[in-house]
């Protein structure tokens, strides 16, 4: 078995590190098969008709309106037959809309879009680290083609759905040509993205009830077969692989975008060692509105609530990434991630002071001052981002699907590492409420 695709923990047991799979690295994106052009829409699709009256799908744009995405995929790995392991890939995505205008002909707009990925193992309540992020400007047009950067790794699945020039009825049936974009940069070392072009099909199925609502329904399905050609990178690792999805979609016709979908996948690949990897998995993610931040108020509501109640080493400051709360000098156990009960008073008036914001998602960053090794302290800065982070989710300040955790290590030093001071301000847990 390539190392590179799935690798063993530590202690050689049979569970498999999915955070290693070079492959795993493209299944995330079947979170945002349909959602990534819909979140992206404006305000002038097509009011609701009558069941069985034909249906004009287009897309809209509204020039700086900004959407979310948050998708969750529950997949499973099996290995030569053996199934070795379980993962639940989080992807959110904060999408931006330009200024709509026309090109080639076609109306549409520029779609700025930043993608942020993570993983963790199944049936598990911590909190999700951040794993990658991407970022991308695409062109989309009012039927939902999409120009792509060259070179770009994102969107991993592109022009999907496509809409036909017609009105559709329910029961009609359309094809469009798609593309699945793979990326081998870890362990492969291939520096361009890999496109195989499908060939999607769709059926409008007519109203559907949904959350109390009603959108059109949309039954999306593809195969996928890409055996490489001789001279290409991934052809010296890769012999085939195959792939079927099934997704069922829901349109929100009056605002011109896509709501809501939930699909199955099967994709399997064998390496030119003879090994059979296959993914089985689950997903379904959704579309949220995201007003901007006012970061400037928000910031001064947290300043003053910093001074109001006293709360020692914290300061706050905004960006374009959102409004951030340092916790400066918080106290954990030496060398661990175990917070000290010191800290519980100053953790609970954070958690009620996030209560405030409910509908923002957070990101959870450690840091550390400069002890150890590198390693050591990137691990260090994690664990204690996570130990907060699970904090806030025990205490119901936040919901699993709405936090995220990364640690810098000693990266980004607030004081001075050589004086006791500024080493007590670089041991910190930054909680940034997000611009979403």
């Amino acid at each position: 078995m390539p190392y590179w695709f799935v690798k063993k923990e530590p202690g050689g047991t049979d569970d498999y590190d999915m955070r290693n799979s070079v492959f795993r690295r493209q299944i995330d994106r079947f979170l945002v098969v349909a959602l990534l052009a819909g979140a992206a829409s404006g305000v002038w699709g097509q009011d609701s008709a009558a069941a069985g009256d034909p249906v004009m799908f287009r897309y809209g744009y509204r020039e700086g309106e900004q959407y979310r995405i948050v998708g969750v995929n529950r997949q499973q790995l099996f290995v030569d037959g053996e199934r070795r392991g379980e993962s639940e890939i989080l992807t959110r995505i904060r999408l931006r809309v330009g200024v709509p205008g026309d090109r080639d002909g076609a109306s549409g707009a520029p779609i700025s879009a930043e993608y942020r990925v993570s993983e963790e193992s199944r049936d598990t309540d911590q909190p999700f680290s951040v794993d990658r992020d991407y970022s991308v400007e695409i062109w989309q047009d009012a039927r939902g083609r999409q120009t792509v950067p060259d070179g770009s790794f994102v969107p991993q699945v592109r022009d999907v759905p496509v809409f036909p020039e017609d009105p559709v009825a329910p029961g009609d049936t359309w094809s469009a040509a798609a593309a699945e974009v793979y990326d081998f940069r870890d362990g492969l070392g291939i520096d361009e993205p890999v496109v195989v072009p499908v060939e999607v099909s769709y059926e409008y199925l007519g109203p559907r009830e949904f959350e109390g609502r009603t959108y059109d329904a949309i039954h999306i399905r593809y195969a996928l077969f890409y055996r490489p050609a001789p001279g290409r990178p991934e052809a010296e690792h890769i012999r085939v692989i195959t792939a079927r999805f099934d997704q069922d979609l829901l349109w929100n016709r009056r605002a011109g975008r896509a709501h809501y979908y939930e699909e199955s996948y099967n994709l399997f690949m064998q390496t030119s060692d003879g090994s059979r990897l296959e993914y089985r998995g689950e997903a379904d993610g959704r579309v949220v509105g995201a007003p901007e931040l006012d970061r400037a108020e928000v910031q001064r509501e947290i300043e003053d609530a910093i001074a109001r109640d006293a709360i020692a080493d914290t300061s706050v400051r905004s960006d374009e990434e959102g409004v951030t709360i340092a916790l400066e000098n918080i106290q954990f156990a030496p060398d661990s991630a175990e917070l000290l009960e010191s800290e519980t008073a100053k953790l609970e008036w954070l958690g009620r002071l996030l209560q405030d914001y409910p509908d923002r998602d957070l990101l959870i960053s450690g840091h550390t001052a400069m002890a150890g090794t590198a390693s050591g302290r990137q691990e260090l800065s994690e664990e204690r981002a996570a130990s907060v982070g699970q904090w806030l989710i025990e205490h119901g300040v936040r919901d699993r699907s709405q936090l995220m955790y990364r640690g810098f290590g000693a990266r980004r030093p607030l004081g001075d590492n050589n004086t006791v001071e500024g080493r007590s301000r670089n041991r910190r847990v930054e909680i940034t409420i997000l611009e979403n």
